[in-house]
């Protein structure tokens, strides 16, 4: 197998840029759609805050998403356990952010 630093002098020497290489693994931004808390049980980071620049690999982002961290960001058509847990737990709001007593009113 090649080493990562062989086939960088391979791929500099086919004319490919320092600065390409440097940046190679594809990056993307996940999402919470669990929140995280710190050992006194406050959250730290909230549903649908960022996590940006991780690994965009499969293998990165499946083990990421059994914590809880999605390539999209959480929404009502979300099919994660924890957004169908928020969904039936949390109060709707409607348009003005105030509590809906009844389903049929959002």
């Amino acid at each position: 197998m090649t080493s990562r630093n062989e086939l960088r002098e391979d791929l500099v020497g086919a004319g490919y840029s320092v600065k390409y290489l440097d940046d190679w693994q594809p990056k993307t931004t996940l999402y919470r759609h669990k929140p995280q808390y710190n050992t006194e049980g406050q959250i730290v980071f909230d549903v649908g805050s960022t996590v940006e620049k991780v690994p965009g690999n499969p293998e990165y982002v499946l083990r990421k998403a059994r914590l809880g961290l999605f390539n999209k960001p959480p929404s009502d058509t979300c099919e994660c356990r924890w957004c169908k847990e928020r969904a039936t737990s949390t109060p709707k709001r409607d348009g003005n952010g105030k509590f809906v007593k009844k389903q049929t009113d959002v």
